[in-house]
Parts: structure tokens; sequence; C-alpha cells
């Protein structure tokens, strides 16, 4: 603990972020600064020469031609320096100013009162007794016995305070022999410091760094500091280097007692339109897994060459697959189970655009891999008018698949699909009609996809015919009282496409889409291209809104079904449906209902086609004050994916205790195991200078080695774990902290029920 402690104070040695925001203004957190606004300034309309000095008082005494005295409410105004004191004196011959009783002095950067001043005229070396001082537009602000100004750009505090809080006992504070701030660097060197804690002095430290803006600088940052099951006691110091304008590099030793030492390095650049980051991970020897290292890269970029051509790419290689969970990584969820590793170059016109594609999509627990994309050349037409009524779209692609585990599984595939389509817009509705040809030609080399009938060389043409009308009526309405405007908006859509046998045709990119209210009016039954579902079928739907006199949607209501005349016979592996054909899909339907402006309810809903049992269902009901004040209760059940069943009850919650204190906290039950998945509790303290966190946690490992039943509940299952953070603000951070955001660490991350238009 005492070593966690010693870090936690390290943090102090931090220095301004290019991820941080900007500096607050001292609002943010009333410091009782005497800063006076420039339009309360006197105002001397004679004031043109920022160089000139003006001074005003009560009265004045003159012995010409060096010694000036001033007494009686003095005001002096040079550019933006402005002194007030009770009496001043000017001495030409020895090139001296001295101010004092009451004095209060200010500039762009500093605003002081002190007992006396002492400067050179011409403001270059000034020098202050008993001291207050506050830096405009920050929290940073403190007393010092001796403040100097030397040459305009250094201000040397001496037996010098600093802090961010406010009142004349701070909650924590630095009292430093010598202070010295470099105004060109928008640095400060604190030397000789002890850090006091509510007075307590807790730490000695001889040399410090601290900026004064948000001027990225090079320094330490705040420390993470937990612990857990997996990893024991795990913590992480952060060192920021500001490379240059366009680089930077954070470099984060990271110690786990179950593990050892990894080191995390993250280099950003920004260079004209093009961005990235790269990030290297690595534990040279996991004393969990009998000395394996353990690493995760990470690429990622994205840029613009000109105004036409894109470039985009994303790498991630890991060394084994439960590195997500349980070394944990900022660039994925624990519960993630793959990542896709990408690299495109795009061009663009107004009606056209084509591309080059390669990717790699790593599944992890799996022995069998997707097929790598390498690559994909695509070209796409698109609202290309024929005349006044008619236009086409033509999408096109030519793609080569291959197996990483093998180089005898290959395959390549070549599409074009050109669509001609009769559009009618009208006022309340619209009318789309549209006739597809999809053509594609295929040569497959021991795809295990297809069926043994699998020839080298085939190909498939199927037309299709779709038909999509829509139509909105409105009218206003009352609903206990209220004045609103409801809208009905059905729509229909037919589906034709005749059956053609694809079991010739390996598996590279396909999978069956989910269903939901909006995936009734797909296309589509499959991502991908590899298998196009025959269909005959027309589906109906119908949305109800309410929307009030703010053109706030309060109500919105969808449902909807497919009736099959006749049910479709492509699958996936080939094989036949099963003889029991249903006659339609499951019933659909969606909901969001904005109660009031804090009580938000959402839900989705499936039934099977006999309406007698539930195929799926979501449902969330929020009670959302603020950000950081809400309380959501969800529910999840889907009957059957990956020949389980899923049950799922779950509950969120961040509600502030006080002004100060904010509690956050969620718990997640597996209904059909009888078990908890997560529940996470967080304590959150923040004042306007300084703010702790708190959060203990205990969650499901998803665990891909593990062969126990699945109804088995194993200790080794679970990571407990516990972690702290604390913040110093002014120095260097500035962003308030949301509570909510300790809800995103967990494996169920916060979402908001509501998608209308608030």
């Amino acid at each position: 603990m005492q070593i966690i402690i010693l870090i936690a104070l390290l943090s102090f040695v931090h220095s301004a972020l290019a991820k941080t925001q900007p500096l607050p203004a001292i609002a943010q957190c009333d410091i009782n600064s005497p800063y006076i606004a420039p339009n309360q300034l006197p105002t001397l309309d004679q004031l043109t020469n920022p160089n000139q000095l003006f001074i005003i008082a009560d009265n004045t005494e003159i012995q010409y031609p060096n010694q000036l005295s001033y007494q009686g409410n003095v005001e002096l105004i040079r550019g933006a320096t402005y002194i007030n004191a009770q009496r001043a004196d000017i001495d030409r011959a020895s090139d001296s100013f001295v101010a004092t009783g009451n004095l209060h002095y200010q500039d762009n950067i500093i605003t002081l009162t002190s007992d006396s001043l002492r400067s050179s005229l011409d403001g270059q070396n000034t020098e202050l007794v008993n001291s207050k001082y506050w830096f405009n537009g920050m929290m940073v602000n403190g007393k010092a016995e001796k403040f100097r100004v030397r040459n305009n750009r250094f201000l040397i505090l001496d037996k010098a305070l600093l802090t961010t809080c406010a009142g004349e006992k701070p909650d924590w504070s630095l009292v430093a022999k010598k202070i010295t701030i470099d105004a060109n660097k928008e640095r400060a060197i604190v030397r000789q410091a002890t850090l006091q804690v509510f007075d307590v002095p807790v730490f000695y430290f001889p040399y410090l760094s601290l900026p004064i803006s948000d001027k990225r600088a090079s320094g330490l940052l705040y420390p993470k500091i937990g612990s857990s099951s997996n990893n024991g006691v795990d913590i992480s110091v952060p060192y920021y280097w500001n490379i240059a304008p366009e680089y930077d590099l954070t470099l984060t030793p990271r110690l786990m007692t179950n593990r050892g030492l990894q080191l995390i390095s993250e280099f950003r650049y920004l260079i004209d339109q093009q961005q990235g980051l790269f990030n290297l991970e690595f534990l040279p020897s996991d004393k969990s897994e009998d000395g394996d290292k353990r690493y995760l890269v990470h690429w990622r970029h994205d840029g613009s060459i000109n105004t036409n051509w894109r470039v985009a790419a994303s790498y991630t290689n890991i060394s084994d697959d439960n590195y997500f969970n349980t070394i944990g990584t900022q660039y994925a969820n624990k519960s993630d189970n793959q990542f896709t590793n990408n690299a495109s170059l795009s061009y663009f016109k107004d009606n056209w655009s084509a591309a080059i594609k390669v990717q790699d999509i790593q599944v992890l627990g799996t022995t069998e891999n997707p097929y790598q994309l390498l690559p994909q050349l695509s070209f796409n037409s698109y609202n290309n008018q024929i005349n006044d009524y008619l236009e086409y779209d033509v999408f096109s692609e030519f793609s080569y698949f291959q197996k990483k585990s093998t180089s005898d599984q290959d395959a390549l595939r070549a599409h074009i699909e050109p669509m001609l389509r009769l559009p009618l817009d009208y006022a309340a509705g619209s009318l789309t009609t549209e006739l597809t040809l999809y053509q594609t030609w295929y040569q497959q080399q021991n795809s295990p996809s297809a069926t043994s009938s699998a020839s080298e060389i085939t190909s498939r043409t199927l037309p299709q015919l779709r038909v999509h009308a829509n139509v909105n009526f409105e009218r206003p309405t009352a609903l206990f009282g209220r004045q609103y405007l409801q809208t009905i908006e059905p729509q229909i859509q037919y589906l034709y496409v005749p059956y053609k046998d694809q079991s010739d045709i390996g598996l590279y990119d396909t999978a069956l889409l989910r269903d939901d209210y909006f995936g009734l009016f797909r296309s589509r039954r499959f991502s991908g291209l590899d298998r196009i579902a025959d269909a005959n079928q027309i589906t109906l739907g119908i949305t109800n809104r309410f929307i009030d006199n703010d053109n706030q949607e309060k109500l919105k209501l969808s449902v909807g079904q497919t009736y099959y005349f006749k049910q479709s016979k492509t699958t996936l592996d080939g094989s036949l449906p099963d003889d029991d054909a249903q006659s339609s899909s499951a019933l659909a339907g969606e909901i969001d209902f904005r109660a009031s402006n804090h009580w938000y309810f959402s839900g989705a809903l499936q039934l099977n086609d006999k309406y007698d049992a539930i195929n799926q269902n979501k449902i969330s009901l929020e009670y959302r004050r603020d950000h950081n004040k809400l309380i959501q209760l969800s529910h999840r059940f889907v009957k059957e994916i990956s020949d389980r069943q899923i049950d799922q009850l779950g509950i969120q919650a961040v509600w502030p205790i006080n002004n100060d204190w904010t509690v956050v906290g969620n718990y997640y039950r597996d209904v059909n195991l009888h078990r908890t998945i997560e529940s996470l509790i967080g304590l959150q303290y923040e004042s306007c200078c300084w703010s702790i966190r708190i959060q203990a946690y205990r969650q499901l490992n998803a665990n891909f080695e593990d062969t126990n039943d699945i109804n088995t509940v194993a200790p080794k299952e679970f990571d407990t774990g516990i972690s702290f953070s604390f913040q110093i603000k002014g120095i260097g951070s500035q962003k308030k902290l949301q509570a909510k955001e300790m809800l995103d660490n967990g494996q169920f991350s916060y979402r908001e029920p509501y998608y209308l238009n608030n």
C-alpha cells in the first residue's frame, strides 16, 4: 500500500496533455480571485499607446524633475497591467517605482494582492512582499513571502504555497522553498516542496515541473492503480513525451504482481490530412502462464490523399486468444471474441466510386478462421438517370479469398449487380420498383464449405424484383390534455427471387443477418454474396409516432411481419429446410417511449409465427435526470443462439449522494444458470480541485480454453478486482469527470434506450 500511495503522489509530476481539454475558467471553482474584468477598469479615452503610463490618484506631489508621489486610491495603467494601491512613489533618477497599501496587481497572466510592490519603471523587474496570487483563467492560486519578476519573463516565488483549491485551508497544497515560472515555456519549476493534504505533510519533492497552461509538454501523467484475482496488484504510471506538434508518445510501465512488468506504448501522429496511432504492449514473461511472453500490436490509420482519394487501415495482432480477457487493453473489450485487420484505398466521385481492400478477420478460440480477402476490387455507380423516371445503379466486385491456415483452399469471385429503379416520390409517400440481376462467377479450390458436388468453376445468375411502398398519414390529436401530431406510416414490400441450388458454392464472407423490424424490409437474408436466398413474399409494417409541439417524438411504435407465398429453400450449409415450413416470419415489433423528460422506455420483441412463444426480446426502462443521475433496468432474451438460450436481467445506476460524492453500480444475472454474470460498484468524489475514484467488480471470464461444462460454476470462471484513480484538477487535467464512464469499464457498457430526435 505504501508503494501505491507513493505512485499516487508522484502524479503531481505530470504535465499538460494533448488529450485534455482547454483550461477551464476560474468560474468552474470559486477561488475568490480579485481579478477585474477589462470592461470594469477605469475608462481612459486617451489610452492609445500601450507603453504609455497613466496614473490616477486623489492627491499628487511632484518634486521636479525626478520625484513623483501619489496618495489615495492610486490607479496605474500601462497596457494590460493594472495596479491599485493607497500610495505610489516614482523616482526617475533611480528608475524605481514603489506602491504600498492594499496593493492590487494584475496583467494578462496573473492577479496578485500584496503589502508592497517595488519595480523598475519599465516593469522588467518587480518584487512584491507577502503576496497572494491567482493565475487568470485557471484554478492555480497560492501565496508567497516574496514574489519577483525578472526580465519580464520569469516569475520567482520564495517560500510559496501552490494549490488549485479555494479557501484559506485548501484540501491539498505544495509548500515550496522556491517556485520559478517561465512565462515563455508556460511551466513552473518547484524546488524543495512538501505535499500537504488537509494540512498534513505527506511527501517531499526535491524537484517538480508543472504546467501553467494547456500547452502540451512532456511529463508523468496520473497513475492507474488496481488489483484483481487474475493480475494481482496492477499499477500503471504513464509518461507523456511531446515529441513535436505532429507527433507524441505515451510510455506506460505497468506492474502486475501476478504476471510481471509490462511496457505499453502509444505513438500518435497527425500529418496534413493523415492521422493514426501505433500501439505496442509487451509482457516478456507472464508468471501466470509459465513464463510465456504476451503482446499486442495495434495500428490504426485514416486519411485523405486529396479531395477524391481516401485511405484507411487497421491492424491488430495478439499473442494468444485470451489476451483481451486476462491482460486487457483499451483497444478491445474483455468480451470481444474477434477483431478485423483491413486496409483500403478508395476513390469517390459524385455518382461513382472505386476501391481496393484487403481484410483478415481473426476469430478467437477457434481453430477454423474465416477466409482472408486478398484483395477485393470494387466499382460502384449509383443514381444514374436514364430519363425523368428511370435510373440505374451498378455494383461490382472482384474478390480473392484464401485460408490463412492452408494455401490449398482459395477462391476467386467476380460479381456484377446492375439495378434498374423506378422511384415515384410524392408528398405523402413513395413507390419504388427495383429490378436487380445478380451475376456471380466462382473459381474454387478445395472449399470445405461446399458440398462434394463442388466444381472448380461455377456461376450463378439470379434476378430479383422488389416493390416497396409507404404512405405517411398525419393528424393533430390530444392525449391526456396535451396536443400532439400523430403520424401513421404503413409500408408494404413484395420481394421475389427464384430458387437456385447454391450448395456447390463455398462460404467465404457470408452469414445470416440479424432479424428485427427493420430487417423485415431488407432484400437479402444473408450478408456477403455466397448465398442469395430465394423469396416469394410480402412484408407488411406500420409505424405510429406522436410528436409534441416542440417537434420531439414522445412515442414511436413499429410492428411488422413477412408472409411467405413459398418458403425459402436456401440455407447456409446447402441442406433443405424442415418439412414443417412456416407460412410467415416472426412478428417483430419495436417501441421507443419518452414518458416524460426523465422517464424512457424502449423494447423490441419477436413472436414466432404462431404468436405463442417469444423468439427474442430486449427491453429497458430508464430514469435519467442528467448524465450523472440515472437508473436503468433491462432484460434480454434470445430463444436460441449457438445452441444456447440467453436470458439475462440487468440493472445499472449512477446516482449522486451529494454535490461531491457519486455512487455507480451494475448487476447482471443469468436467469437460466442462476448465477451472476457481472457486478460492479464504484464510488467517485469530485471537488473543484481534486477527484478520486474507487471501483470494485466481479465478472465472468470469457476463457476460450476453458473446457468446463457450461452449467458448472468454478471459482476460476470469475475475475474479481478493485481499481483506484486520483487526479489533481487545474494542473494538466481539467476535464470534469463523468461518473457514468465507470459503467463502460465492464462487459456490459451503458447504452441509452432512446434514439429519437432528443
